[in-house]
């Protein structure tokens, strides 16, 4: 078999590091002080706690199958792959519906800088704005199409911008006005350590971090995936929660103090750094974030684009996606173009049928969650000297995503249903019997709408212990494992 060259550590601290600096630092900084106030530096270091817990569940995963497509593998690889879809399904979907909120932030960032409705109107994205956007689209399928080599070597040199961007911003920010005036408003006395919580959802923070497992997603990829992988993931979580808390401080103590006479609540600036650098008369600031609203969210979205194709590669491998869906890897760059390419046909469906970054930012944010409760169950049924660990990360992903509006949790319950259903019926068709099928599919399925029905803490805190101990105890997984269907390609990725 042809040996491929491999990223290294940087390589893959790099990849992570840039989808983690996206367009969720263009609006995340308002959105975090409007809803936290003070608070908001709290909640960018819950976040990154929360994913770095996730990420070191993972990383126990990835130690024992270093596999192409682990983050969406991992519940497979441990239970089955029944068991399995409906946190690979969340993970995969996750990733792909962000990929257009990346070419669509470029879209609306663009837009105010050139102060017309070509673009964006008050309805979202115009029809010009679409087209716009499709073809930033492209750029990113041309990027993935000739594999992890080449996205690994446009990524490094992007870094350096989507990195140095932020940084000067924030240096910019501090030396032009720095009024600390506003950390001490009247209306700060509204916010409280629940208001860093419940941010972590709505601000968009979960959004922002969530590129830190692409180094899982390519883990076959990298060069000594069990050192490297969990490593690069620290690193880069690390890196981009130091970015994040500074631009939050930077831009807080920049904002003019008369627009603030109703608080943080009432900052609404469309287009939030660079109208504030516009405001303060920093036109080149506000020249250089038009370029990079260009270069750090297509820096996110082609690397989530490769990621979801690795994903949606891996459920096919398992089972989970129909076989015709893969080939067999490019011989010559060790990538499934099939898979990119549907991948991005669907990303292309959702972009059109969508308005704007914020439309879709909530939604995406739940299928995240639901994938990430993967890792620490994997890790658990895996490594069970660690199941307590896991049933603490379990238990906070839970307690995040109950801070979802009620109505998102809703739509995401019946989506997952309706594919455990259609799912459910394939299986049947391929001779597993009624009842393994809701052995196996029933537990989790059960758990969402428990937790949808009633969100008492306490409550919540017993149901997600006691689902966390039954799915992970060794007779369930012996059980589950059982059941496993071939797992194709597994040897051949090891």
């Amino acid at each position: 078999m042809k040996q491929h060259k491999k990223v290294s550590l940087l390589s893959a601290t790099a990849i992570s590091a840039t989808a983690m600096v996206g367009s969720g630092w263009l609006f995340s900084a308002q959105l975090n002080a409007r809803l936290a106030g003070n608070y908001a530096f709290l909640a960018w270091f819950l976040a990154a706690l929360l994913v770095l817990s996730v990420g070191l569940c993972l990383s126990q995963v990835v130690t024992i199958y270093p596999v192409r497509g682990a983050t969406t593998r991992s519940s497979s690889l441990s239970h089955n792959a029944i068991f399995g879809m409906p946190f690979a399904f969340a993970n995969w979907f996750g990733l792909v519906i962000s990929v257009p909120t990346e070419a669509q932030a470029t879209t609306e960032y663009l837009s105010s800088y050139l102060k017309n409705q070509i673009l964006i109107d008050n309805n979202g994205l115009t029809l010009n704005g679409k087209l716009f956007a499709l073809v930033i689209l492209f750029f990113y399928l041309l990027v993935n199409f000739y594999g992890v080599r080449i996205l690994a070597r446009v990524n490094n040199t992007i870094t350096v911008l989507k990195i140095f961007t932020p940084l000067f911003a924030i240096t910019l920010f501090l030396i032009t006005r720095f009024d600390t005036s506003n950390f001490h408003l009247l209306t700060n006395n509204t916010y409280n350590i629940g208001s860093a919580f419940s941010t972590i959802v709505g601000a968009g923070l979960i959004y922002s971090y969530n590129g830190f497992q692409l180094a899982a997603a390519f883990a076959s990829e990298v060069k000594n995936p069990k050192r490297n992988v969990p490593l690069s993931m620290i690193i880069s979580i690390l890196l981009v929660m130091f970015v994040y808390m500074a631009l939050q401080f930077s831009f807080m103590g920049a904002i003019p103090h008369s627009l603030l006479s109703q608080g943080w609540s009432g900052l609404n600036f469309h287009s939030p750094l660079m109208n504030l650098a516009i405001l303060l008369g920093l036109n080149f600031l506000a020249l250089l974030l038009t370029v990079d609203s260009v270069v750090s969210p297509s820096g996110t979205g082609y690397a989530y684009l490769g990621a979801s194709s690795r994903m949606f590669y891996a459920m096919a491998a398992e089972g989970q996606m129909p076989k015709w869906t893969i080939t067999k890897l490019n011989p010559l760059y060790n990538i499934c173009r099939r898979s990119l390419l549907i991948n991005w046909f669907i990303v292309a469906i959702i972009l059109w049928n969508s308005q704007s970054w914020a439309t879709l930012m909530l939604i995406v944010t739940g299928y995240y969650i639901i994938g990430y409760m993967a890792a620490p169950i994997s890790m658990g049924a895996l490594k069970p000297q660690f199941r307590y660990f896991g049933a603490c990360v379990f238990l906070l992903l839970t307690l995040i995503i109950v801070t979802l509006p009620k109505h998102d949790l809703l739509l995401m319950n019946l989506s997952l249903f309706v594919i455990m259903s259609i799912y459910g019926c394939i299986q049947l068709t391929r001779k597993t019997s009624f009842k393994t099928l809701m052995i196996l599919t029933m537990p989790f399925m059960i758990y969402l709408w428990l937790i949808y029905l009633h969100q008492e803490i306490f409550y919540i805190s017993l149901v997600s212990i006691l689902f966390y101990f039954f799915i992970t105890h060794p007779s369930y997984v012996a059980f589950c494992q059982k059941h496993a269907t071939e797992k194709v390609l597994l040897e051949e990725e090891l």
